[in-house]
This record gives C-alpha cells, sequence and structure tokens, in this order.
C-alpha cells in the first residue's frame, strides 16, 4: 500500500512539474517570417502584470505587381498599437478588431465589413499565424501577416 501511495505521489509530482512548464513559456522577442518576395517581422512582449499575455506588433512588406504602376512595387504594412495584445491559452491565441473603438471621421472599416482577426499557434520553435478579413486593413497590396514565424537570436 505505501508504494502505491508513494507511486502515486511521484506520478503527481511529474503532473504538476509538467503543467507549471508549459504554462512558463516565454515567447518575448523578434519572429521573422520571409520568402523572396516577403518578410514579415512580429515582435511579442510580455506584460508583467499579466500570466501568458503578449503585446505584439507586426512590421511587413511585400513586392507586388501593380497594374496601374505597370511594374513590381514594395507594399508595407504594420500593426503597432497598444490595443494588439493577446492571451496565450493551450499555445493558442486570437486577436480580433471586434469591440474597437474608431474614429467617426476616418473609419478603418465600412458600415458591415468583418473585423480583422489574426491567430497564433505557438509552439517552441516557431508561430503560426493566419489571418481573416485583413486584407488592406493594415497593409498595402498583397500584405498580409500569415505564416510561420521563427524565433530570431
Amino acid at each position: 500500500m505505501k508504494t502505491r501511495t508513494k507511486l502515486f505521489n511521484f506520478f503527481a509530482l511529474l503532473l504538476f512539474l509538467q503543467g507549471c512548464s508549459s504554462s512558463n513559456k516565454y515567447y518575448s522577442g523578434t519572429w521573422i517570417c520571409e520568402g523572396e518576395n516577403f518578410q514579415n517581422t512580429l515582435v511579442l512582449e510580455k506584460l508583467p502584470e499579466k500570466k501568458n499575455t503578449y503585446k505584439f506588433s507586426f512590421n511587413g512588406w511585400r513586392i507586388s505587381y501593380d497594374s496601374f504602376a505597370k511594374q513590381n512595387i514594395k507594399f508595407l504594412g504594420g500593426m503597432s498599437d497598444d490595443v494588439f495584445i493577446v492571451e496565450i491559452v493551450d499555445d493558442k491565441a486570437k486577436y480580433s478588431d471586434d469591440g474597437r473603438e474608431f474614429d467617426e471621421e476616418f473609419p478603418l472599416y465600412n458600415d458591415g465589413e468583418d473585423r480583422c482577426k489574426l491567430f497564433f499557434e505557438f509552439s517552441d520553435t516557431t508561430i503560426i499565424v493566419k489571418s481573416e478579413s485583413c486584407h488592406f486593413i493594415y497593409g498595402g497590396k498583397g500584405v498580409l501577416f500569415d505564416g510561420i514565424y521563427v524565433k530570431q537570436k
């Protein structure tokens, strides 16, 4: 009976330690997603007052053909504001412009238009980002922040 209790306590301790290590992952830093005609930089900053909560920003560019200029143009994009915050739960996070107030004189969205949403999936070595309804909201032609990001050293 004592052996069974010790074994149970051992496994309970292992489960507890595993839970602690998975909830204390640290993603702060610069992450890059790049290809032949684009580069996106994601910067994550841990907010000290909140568990698993990060402020994020994106900067990126993409070379796309512009039919008006009849040439390839480097279009820029970015998201950098104190409202861009995500909480990571089970290695996933979501940001949405839903409920966010915008200037009535210069609205970012038309009436009834879907708001930009970003979905993050975290692992030890990469962050996968997918967007929904973000095209032309935070960047020029073809600039989206979708992709697989790798941490920079």
